[in-house]
């Protein structure tokens, strides 16, 4: 602004001189023209100075602007890794600690002091198998997630859930992985005493029934031996009065030992004794053989499985979840089971136990719910590597916003007192995570439902099968 003052003011003494000089002056016009060019070139480059400044300093304050924004949302990132639960740690390609946050030195047991810039064996051991196996998946692009056992600095251990992912540069070029780990200890213990009260919500409705399936055998099987002991007493009799009278030392007549031996059986109905004593042992027999079968069934039912997973006859287990289940069935369905030949399977069969108790169970109570009498089809096949068993029903079907949400844990569309929503999450739990199957409905409203389950006959992979025994050792 200074300078353009000054400008015109030259300007306004060069007029002057014009208009005050004499008419034979002939170079001050000249000079006042260059004189005036070169003021207003000045003003010119001035202007323009000024508009550069101008514009370089509105855009100095922008970038301050984007910078401060890139500050305060840094900010905000890192109150989060602060403030969250979960153990982040960022770890640089050549295996060095690069970041740990607050978190992570509670879980692990390390301060960020002790373990920044040190190789991340220092936390993990080189050899683990889980976590060589999940970084080489991360550095090939993909994502790993996996349960591991984690000794701590202090020596005690933890359960974590621990995922594993690449990051990288604006280029592309993978800088590093992050790890995010959880402990999972207290949710595996909270899943646990779901599981047993599942078992529990299971036995509790099985209980009275099964009291009625052995009650009715064990009832007749008294009855009988009760009729057998009479008879027993009365035919003892008759033969005391035949052995009496082989008695030598005291001979009577023929007429008399006629007499007695009518007398003897004037109060026996021996036609009666001879055709019903056979029939009383024989239902003895099988009511003997009933209860046998559902105490069978109940050892098979509630065997207590291995940590490890064996080999099994799913078809024993099939049909004894069927005889301990089936006062639950009998007022509502007929049961018809279609069971094909099949390997052993490599499984849990304590786990699979419950498995089939809770979809038969829910078919029987689905059938229930129609008024109707209905059919519970319980069938097994082999189809590849996989045994599958399809339990259908034909109930009232399930409704679509239902089916989406089944596998919720507690939701249940029972009255109260009746279902507490843990079995099926409970399902699928077993079989996805616990025997790497599947599970999948097929539903009708008005129809039927068939569940149907698949289950690898060789089990699961080495690794997953490691990790399935911590989670029920815990």
């Amino acid at each position: 602004m200074i300078v353009a003052a000054c400008a015109v003011g030259m300007a306004s003494f060069v007029l002057v001189l014009v208009l005050g000089a004499p008419l034979e002056s002939t170079w001050l016009p000249g000079a006042a023209a260059e004189l005036l060019l070169i003021t207003a070139g000045l003003a010119a480059a001035v202007g323009t100075t000024s508009t550069s400044l101008r514009l370089q300093g509105a855009c100095l304050d922008e970038a301050d602007q984007r910078l401060a924004s890139q500050v305060a949302e840094l900010a905000r990132y890192a109150a989060v890794v602060a403030a969250t639960d979960d153990c982040i740690v960022t770890i640089s390609l050549d295996g060095l600690i690069t970041s740990w946050n607050p978190a992570a030195a509670e879980l692990y047991g390390y301060t960020a002091d002790e373990v920044l810039g040190r190789p991340v064996t220092h936390i993990f051991s080189a050899d683990a198998p889980e976590m060589v196996d999940g970084v080489a998946r991360v550095m090939a692009g993909e994502r790993a997630a996996f349960e591991t056992v984690h000794l701590r600095g202090d020596g005690t251990t933890v359960q974590l859930l621990l995922t594993l992912t690449r990051f990288c540069d604006g280029a592309g070029q993978a800088t590093g992985i992050v790890g995010i780990a959880r402990n999972i200890g207290e949710q595996k213990t909270r899943d646990a005493e779901v599981h047993q009260e599942s078992k529990l919500e299971s036995l509790g409705r099985l209980s009275a029934g099964l009291a009625h399936e052995i009650n009715s055998p064990i009832q007749f099987v008294g009855d009988n031996a009760r009729f057998l002991e009479e008879a027993y007493v009365e035919l003892i009799r008759v033969v005391e009065v035949y052995r009496g009278l082989l008695d030598t030392a005291n001979p009577i007549g023929w007429m008399e030992r006629q007499e007695r031996v009518r007398e003897a059986e004037a109060g026996i109905d021996f036609d009666y004794l001879q055709k019903e004593i056979p029939s009383a042992v024989e239902q003895t027999l099988e009511g003997i053989e009933r209860v046998s079968t559902i105490v069978r069934a109940m050892k098979t039912f509630s065997h207590p499985g291995h940590k490890d997973q064996v080999p099994a006859d799913l078809n024993e287990a099939v049909g004894a979840t069927v005889t301990v289940a089936r006062h639950q069935i009998r007022d509502v369905a007929d049961l018809r089971l279609d069971l094909a030949e099949l390997p052993p399977v490599k499984c849990n069969i304590a786990e699979l136990n419950q498995v089939f108790l809770n979809l038969i169970v829910n078919a029987a109570d689905a059938v229930g719910e129609t008024g109707r009498r209905g059919l519970i089809t319980v069938a097994t096949a082999v189809d590849g590597e996989d045994v599958v068993i399809r339990i259908t029903d034909t109930g009232g079907g399930i409704p679509d916003d239902v089916r989406s949400r089944m596998f919720d844990p507690f939701f249940t569309t029972k009255d109260v007192g009746r279902g507490s929503g843990q079995g099926l999450p409970l399902v699928r739990g077993v079989v996805q995570e616990g025997h790497g199957g599947s599970i999948t409905v097929e539903s009708v409203l008005g129809e039927g439902t068939t569940f149907t389950v698949r289950i690898p006959i060789d089990g699961l992979r080495e690794q997953e099968e490691a990790l399935a025994g911590v989670a029920v050792s815990a």
